[in-house]
């Protein structure tokens, strides 16, 4: 047996069992090797599987080979495990990838020779790369710990799925309660779906805009504690006063966690590349600046910003050369949000003693 499936992998083929010991006698077992146990598949006619799905399927039974359902050892294969499982807890519909079609024809045989209902199955395209192939454990982001990882929402996600080969009209995004009125089998289609990350991003990104914030700061703190950091309590509340531009542009939590680390860290690293930018006009104007706001009773955008117009003006500069090195100086990094979010959030305390910190 070993030399013949040795042989089938080597001429790369697939092995088929010969039925050698179909109808031999349990008392010509040989003395010396511990047997399987196979299943006596039919081999006449044909059977159909009437697949939710898929629609009727009709296969020869002699294409299915005689079956293990129990090891050397005693224990139960795979077909013979699911079969006795869902017929306990009284399964009426398995629903599962199209490559196991073959295991549910043996299935249907062992529910046939218990004499027990058959229920009804559908098989679902698998998901393919964005290439085409079969999406594998190998691939980046083919589980769900990878998506959280990278900051997708559970929602988002389960909406993605939702609509990766299955369609309800022309609509695209479906909350939980929507999920559940309008899915039914009868929307899936019969061909693999390509999981496509851009696709992923977008939604995250709708959901990031569109969702109460109150429940964004839930997904976004617990995202934090779990793959960066514990965010303190007044970071947080800064975090959740700041989060309707913390959010702009984000495709995925970590987007927002990266715009948030300037209200996080109270100490400001800034980058080598960055740090080139702060030239002697550059420091000029930081200077200048911190000056002005110092006589401030208000400290809001509309009194901030006749001060970086006079910046702009007596410097000969423009938006970018007052508000670059500003954001620099505050958050560590030349991208980030609006500098007038930035000033806003910090507050002017905060910004007078970040600055005070530039030479």
């Amino acid at each position: 047996m070993k030399s013949k499936k040795k042989r089938a992998k080597q001429k790369k083929l697939p092995y088929i069992y010969n039925r050698k010991w179909r109808d031999k006698s349990e008392t010509d077992t040989p003395k010396e090797i511990q047997p399987v146990i196979r299943f006596k598949s039919k081999i006449e006619g044909k059977s159909v599987l009437k697949d939710l799905v898929q629609g009727n399927i009709e296969i020869e039974n002699n294409t299915i080979e005689d079956f293990v359902i129990l090891r050397a050892d005693g224990s139960p294969t795979y077909n013979l495990s699911a079969s006795v499982d869902d017929h306990l807890m009284g399964m009426t519909h398995i629903i599962r990838g199209d490559d196991h079609k073959i295991n549910t024809f043996k299935q249907i045989q062992i529910y046939d020779a218990m004499n027990w209902k058959v229920p009804s199955f559908a098989h679902i395209p698998l998901i393919h790369t964005i290439e085409g192939k079969k999406l594998s454990k190998r691939d980046n982001a083919s589980t769900l710990d990878d998506y959280s990882k990278i900051g997708i929402m559970p929602i988002a996600l389960r909406n993605y799925l939702l609509r990766l080969g299955w369609s309800y009209k022309d609509k695209e995004i479906f909350d939980l309660d929507e999920s559940i009125k309008y899915f039914n089998l009868e929307g899936i289609g019969k061909s693999p779906s390509k999981l496509d990350i851009s696709r992923i991003y977008s939604i995250n990104e709708h959901y990031i805009k569109n969702i109460d914030e109150n429940d964004l700061f839930n997904f976004l703190i617990t995202y934090c504690d779990t793959f960066h950091e514990k965010i303190t309590d007044l970071a947080q509340k800064k975090i959740k006063n700041s989060l309707h531009f913390l959010k702009n542009k984000a495709k995925t939590l970590e987007d927002i966690y990266k715009n948030s680390k300037f209200l996080i860290n109270d100490r400001v690293q800034i980058e080598k590349e960055d740090k080139k930018l702060l030239d002697e006009t550059a420091i000029k104007i930081i200077k200048l600046f911190s000056n002005e706001i110092i006589k401030l009773t208000n400290f809001t955008r509309e009194t901030l910003e006749p001060i970086i117009n006079d910046l702009i003006k007596n410097n000969n500069t423009n938006f970018k050369g007052v508000g670059q090195p500003l954001r620099i100086c505050l958050t560590g990094s030349k991208f980030g949000p609006g500098i007038y979010d930035i000033l806003s959030a910090l507050g002017k305390e905060e910004v007078s003693r970040r600055l005070s910190q530039i030479r």
